[in-house]
């Protein structure tokens, strides 16, 4: 493999920085990244799990006030920005998590904040940290030294904040961020003596209350996290992430009460139609609560409602006795783990509930997802399962002031499990606890548990959007290949809503065709001369990218793949050369051979051929850029 001159590599930087600018002048739309999302998709993380860190980049370009920040950006702290709420907030817009995690060395505390549905919410981080900052026995304040520095402030994340970070490491495989599998401590406090705590083995959120942990009466006196029936998982000591908020505003929590006190009445949500305007609260077209708006349409549509309580479903299985079908199965490049994990988010609720009955079948007794999506609830066909995400905002918002054991006074729930249509592993998926929140997978042929609370039930939703403004796809609306994306590129691939829920972290793929003096080579990219994992695959193109970089000593994945530019994998080369009319050359894409050569494509006369290279030919390069 040829070395190149610092000069040589100077000048190919200097022109990637030139693109990066005419990509991000051509309009002012932030990129947003749903949290699994993303921060929604592509997770690869065990390929990469052994790969040497990202190189540092020696300035920022991710600012304080917000400026040129991205989803996978280094933050202004030197930390990586995970979350990007796609406009500005009461608490700013983007979070930045450190890339490591430290031992919690002690209890989490004693300090009695606010506890709540409210602390749990994404951006009440530092303000549950400000209160724990007063307990000189809180593990904010023991490892103040590893959340603030003389120039930045980290602190502890809320419930909320925490799920995101988990959710991004896991589905981008950032190779950048080095955190144990071990419990983290949270900042949310669910009562006086409980707070929530996340397992970065699966993902599981608990307070271990209300009799989860029989004989518990607290946990801020933790040291290492219990053993949980039925959980494989050891007793492990509890560590502790920082992040931040950017860019930092004054105000410690937001104005807007989303909690639901009691349905209102709203002609223009209820009648639905081409007119359709609800807020939180409103009864649906369909009979139940709008319990979430999105603020614009979305690929799944805006607002999402919860059926009343007459069409609740009891005692259900979430798959049939002695079906072993199974679910997920792994779609081309990605695993069936990966697809569990993107079926939690936010939008996957109705293509998880088409997936499970395709799966599944009809069966001879109804079960969860299939009684969902069989509902006619009040006169409409389009119900289904929520997904694990989904269902954690229906109870955020409607299932509070609970009178000891009652139903709730809105939307009448039990304290019992709800069923989610997200599957943990194919023998079990994920259920809620309604009397507090807490989220656990079951077995899925169980309709109930022996011990009150006893039967396990079924809540369905629907998902529906205003229908009478549609933005063209430069302006931020839907794409179809061939259109001009928010940045100026030229749209080549739409994923499929089965795509969507199944791994990919962004819904379309875009190219910008550099001039044709453009050449460099696959060697510059990766100065290692051994097997790099990468993956042909649509949508992996930005993974192999990441990781390619990530192992060389040259440090372009600064550049490129800063704004999720990157250099296609070869099934999406072959598209983006198909848009491009198949100009005559050869390009390398990001997916390598063996240890020494790589996977090009040779065009000439209107066709292509794919074929296999070494590293060291000089060929022409391109770059693409994914965006939702």
């Amino acid at each position: 493999m040829k070395l190149h001159s610092n000069r040589a590599v100077t000048v190919a930087l200097s022109r990637i920085v030139r693109l990066t600018a005419k990509v991000l002048s051509v309009s002012a739309l932030a990129l947003v990244v749903p949290v699994i999302a993303p921060g929604t998709r592509g997770p690869n993380v065990a390929d990469v799990a052994s790969a040497q860190q990202m190189p540092a980049m020696s300035s920022p370009s991710c600012f304080n006030d917000g400026t040129g920040c991205r989803v996978g950006s280094i933050g202004p702290a030197g930390g990586v920005i995970f979350y990007d709420a796609g406009s500005m907030q009461w608490w700013g817009r983007y979070l930045e998590a450190k890339t490591t995690s430290v031992l919690a060395e002690g209890p989490w505390g004693s300090a009695v904040g606010k506890p709540g549905v409210d602390n749990k919410e994404i951006g009440m981080g530092r303000a549950n940290s400000g209160l724990m900052a007063q307990d000189s026995s809180s593990v904010y304040a023991r490892k103040r030294s590893y959340f603030v520095s003389w120039l930045y402030e980290f602190y502890l994340p809320s419930k909320d904040e925490l799920d995101a970070l988990y959710n991004y490491w896991k589905t981008s495989g950032d190779p950048r961020l080095q955190y144990a599998a071990a419990p983290m401590w949270t900042s949310s406090e669910a009562s006086a003596t409980f707070v929530w705590y996340q397992l970065f083995q699966d993902g599981t959120q608990f307070t271990d209350a209300n009799g989860i942990m029989r004989g518990y009466k607290g946990n801020k006196d933790y040291l290492k996290s219990p053993v949980h029936a039925g959980s494989d998982f050891k007793a492990t000591e509890f560590q502790v992430i920082g992040v931040r908020a950017l860019p930092v505003t004054t105000k410690l929590q937001s104005d807007v009460n989303l909690t639901v006190n009691s349905p209102t009445n709203n002609p223009q949500c209820s009648a639905g139609g081409a007119n359709t305007v609800c807020k939180v609260g409103d009864i649906g077209p369909g009979g139940g609560i709008v319990f979430y708006d999105a603020g614009k349409d979305e690929y799944w549509g805006r607002y999402l409602e919860m059926a009343p309580k007459s069409c609740e479903g009891e005692r259900l299985p979430w798959r049939p006795a002695g079906n072993t079908k199974t679910v997920y199965t792994g779609s081309g490049s990605q695993s069936a783990a990966e697809l569990r994990l993107l079926a939690k988010g936010l939008g996957m609720g109705k293509v998880n509930t088409r997936v499970i009955t395709l799966a599944l079948g009809a069966g001879t007794k109804p079960y969860a997802a299939k009684f969902a999506e069989d509902s006619t609830c009040g006169g409409k066909d389009d119900w289904f399962l929520p997904s694990k995400d989904e269902l954690d905002i229906a109870f955020n918002r409607l299932a509070q002031n609970r009178v000891a054991g009652n139903d709730t006074p809105v939307g009448g729930f039990n304290k019992g499990y709800y069923w989610t249509s997200t599957d943990y592993n194919n023998s079990t998926a994920w259920t809620q606890y309604f009397m507090d929140g807490q989220q656990f997978d079951r077995v899925q042929t169980l309709d109930g548990n022996k011990n009150p609370p006893n039967p396990f039930r079924v809540r369905p939703i629907r998902a529906f959007g205003t229908n009478n403004v549609v933005l063209a796809c430069k302006d931020g609306g839907p794409c179809k290949v061939g259109d001009t994306s928010p940045f100026g590129l030229t749209v080549f691939y739409v994923a499929p809503d089965l795509l969507i829920a199944n791994g990919t972290e962004w819904r379309y793929l875009s190219v910008f065709k550099f001039d044709s003096e453009w050449k460099i080579d696959f060697g510059v990219f990766c100065n290692l001369k051994k097997a790099v994992p990468t993956r042909r695959g649509l949508g992996e193109g930005i993974r192999n990218t990441r990781l390619i970089f990530s192992l060389c000593d040259l440090g372009f994945e600064q550049n490129v793949s800063k704004d999720s530019l990157h250099v296609p994998s070869i099934d999406e080369l072959k598209l983006a050369l198909k848009i491009l009319g198949s100009p005559s050359g050869s390009y390398w894409s990001s997916t390598s051979s063996g240890a020494t050569d790589a996977y090009a494509m040779v065009c000439n006369g209107g066709s292509c051929t794919e074929v296999v290279k070494d590293r060291d030919m000089r060929l022409n390069w391109i770059v693409i850029q994914a965006f939702k």
